[in-house]
C-alpha cells in the first residue's frame, strides 16, 4: 500500500475462510446490535453517538435483512419500489421464527440479491447503504459487521495520537468482549476497524513522532559534531548545543499552540529542524572562537564581528517566509511557518541564549579543548 501516489488505495481485502453467516451468526450479530442501541456496553457507549432521543446510532443490516425476509416472504413483490418499514421502530418481524436466511437454501441467492437491491434500485439502495458492513459479492457473504457512528472521531476533526488510542484501545477491548459470543455463532473473530482511516493515521503520528525525535537528536548530536570540529572546544559546542535544543523545543511547542498536529510534512520539518537552527549560532560561536583577549572582549568581537551579519540573514529570512502564510496548498504554509519561527527562535536563543551561556559561566579559551 502506498497511499503517497494512490491516496484511495487501502489494500487488497482478504477474507476468512471460516466465516459461515448462518442463522446462528445473524441471530448473535442482531443480539450485538440490541445490545448497542440499548446501552448494555458501557465502556464504548460514552464514544457512540447518539439520536435527539439518547438513543445509540448504530447501522446493523441484519435488522432490515430480518424485517425484509420476513416481509418478502409475505409479497414477494413488495420490495422492488419501496423500502420495507423502519426496523427499530417496527419489530414485529423480529418474534417469525423465519427471520433468518438460511445460506444453505436453495432460494438463499436470490433473495440476497433482492434484498441488496431493494429501495428502488438505485444508489440508495441496501447495498449502497450497507457497502461498507455486508460484503456480498453475488454468491457469497464474505463478511458482515455492526457499524456506530463516533462521537469524537469526525472526518473534519483531527485528534492527537494520545486522544484516539484511547478510543481505540476500548473498542478493541469491546471487540475482544463480543469475541466470546461471534467466534462460535460465525466460525471467526471479530475485526476492529474505522472507515475514516483514523486509527491508521493514530498509527501514523506514532511513526512520525519517533522519526521526528531521533531526527531531532541525530541533528543535535552531528550539530555538535560539526561546532567542535569548527571550533575545538567542547564548551562552546556544548552552549551552542544547547542553544540548539532550546530551538527545537521552542519550535515544537509553538506549533503545537498555533494548532498544528503531527503529520507527514511537519515530521520531515522537525527531522531537518536541527540543520535549520545551527546557522547563526555558528556563526557566533566561530566568530568567538577567532576573536582575541578574555571572555568579554570575545563576546564584543564576536557581536561586532557577526552580529550584523546574522541579524540581516534573521531579517530577509523572515521578511521572504511571510508570502507564504497567504499559500492555499497546505505545504507552503506549513513550511512558512515552520521558516519563519525556526529562524526567528535560532536568532534569539543563539544572541541570548548562546552568547549568555558564554558570558555567565567565562570558561578561559587558553585551555586546549575545553
Amino acid at each position: 500500500v502506498n497511499q503517497l501516489f494512490d491516496p484511495e488505495f487501502v489494500g487488497t481485502p482478504t477474507f476468512a475462510e471460516n466465516f459461515v453467516f448462518s442463522p446462528t451468526c445473524q441471530s448473535a450479530i442482531l443480539q450485538v446490535c440490541g445490545d448497542i442501541e440499548n446501552a448494555k456496553y458501557e465502556n464504548i457507549d460514552e464514544y457512540i453517538l447518539k439520536d435527539t432521543s439518547g438513543r445509540p446510532i448504530v447501522d446493523c443490516f441484519v435488522e432490515e435483512l430480518g424485517a425484509f425476509h420476513v416481509a418478502y416472504q409475505e409479497d414477494p413483490n413488495q420490495f422492488f419500489t419501496t423500502c420495507p418499514s423502519e426496523p427499530n421502530t417496527n419489530v414485529t418481524w423480529k418474534s417469525d421464527p423465519s427471520w433468518q436466511i438460511n445460506p444453505a437454501d436453495s432460494d438463499f441467492n436470490n433473495t440476497m440479491n433482492k434484498f441488496v437491491n431493494s429501495c428502488n434500485g438505485g444508489p440508495g439502495n441496501f447495498g449502497y447503504k450497507y457497502d461498507n458492513v455486508l460484503g456480498w459479492d453475488g454468491t457469497t457473504v464474505r463478511y458482515a459487521g455492526i457499524s456506530v457512528d463516533s462521537k469524537q472521531l469526525s472526518p473534519r476533526v483531527v485528534l492527537s495520537e494520545d486522544e484516539t488510542r484511547v478510543i481505540y484501545d476500548t473498542f478493541i477491548d469491546f471487540s475482544k468482549e463480543i469475541d466470546k459470543k461471534m467466534e462460535d455463532a460465525c466460525g471467526t473473530k471479530t475485526l476492529m476497524t474505522d472507515l475514516d482511516q483514523k486509527f491508521i493515521y493514530m498509527h501514523n503520528q506514532n511513526v512520525y513522532k519517533t522519526n521526528a525525535f531521533k531526527g531531532c537528536i541525530i541533528g543535535a548530536i552531528f550539530s555538535f559534531i560539526v561546532l567542535f570540529a569548527s571550533t575545538r572546544k567542547i564548551h562552546v559546542s556544548a552552549f551552542a548545543t544547547i542553544a540548539i535544543l532550546c530551538v527545537i523545543a521552542s519550535v515544537v511547542g509553538t506549533l503545537t499552540m498555533l494548532g498544528f498536529t503531527l503529520g507527514t510534512t511537519e515530521a520531515i520539518l522537525l527531522s531537518i529542524l536541527a540543520g535549520f537552527s545551527v546557522d547563526y549560532v555558528i556563526h557566533l560561536a566561530h566568530a568567538y572562537n577567532h576573536a582575541t583577549g578574555d571572555v568579554s572582549e570575545r563576546i564584543k568581537a564576536a557581536y561586532g564581528n557577526m552580529g550584523i551579519s546574522v541579524f540581516s540573514g534573521m531579517l530577509t529570512s523572515i521578511i521572504a517566509s511571510i508570502p507564504l502564510f497567504f499559500c492555499t496548498i497546505t505545504f507552503f504554509e506549513i513550511f512558512g511557518t515552520f521558516l519563519c519561527l525556526t529562524i526567528a527562535f535560532s536568532w534569539i536563543f543563539a544572541n541570548l541564549g548562546f552568547m549568555l551561556l558564554i558570558a555567565t559561566f567565562k570558561v578561559s579559551m587558553d585551555k586546549k579543548w575545553i
